[in-house]
């Protein structure tokens, strides 16, 4: 007999998916500023921040699905 599978998202982690794209939204927006002043460094240390919080996005599910196991 088959057991019944627990939905891959759970309401956490629908939040911290919505709370990082807000984050992400943000500093894309920010970058996207920074790259009309001519300001190459803060462009950079922008994307790389971005990139941070897409990695944390990313630890923080797969810990929750090795959680489940």
């Amino acid at each position: 007999m088959e057991e019944p599978q627990e939905p891959l998202f759970t309401s956490q982690v629908i939040a911290v998916l919505i709370a990082g794209f807000a984050i992400c939204s943000f500093l894309f927006y920010e970058m996207m500023k920074f790259a009309d002043a001519g300001n190459l460094i803060l462009v950079i240390l922008t994307s790389i921040s971005i990139s941070i919080v897409a990695v944390v996005i990313l630890k923080y599910i797969k810990y929750q699905q090795l959680k489940k196991i």
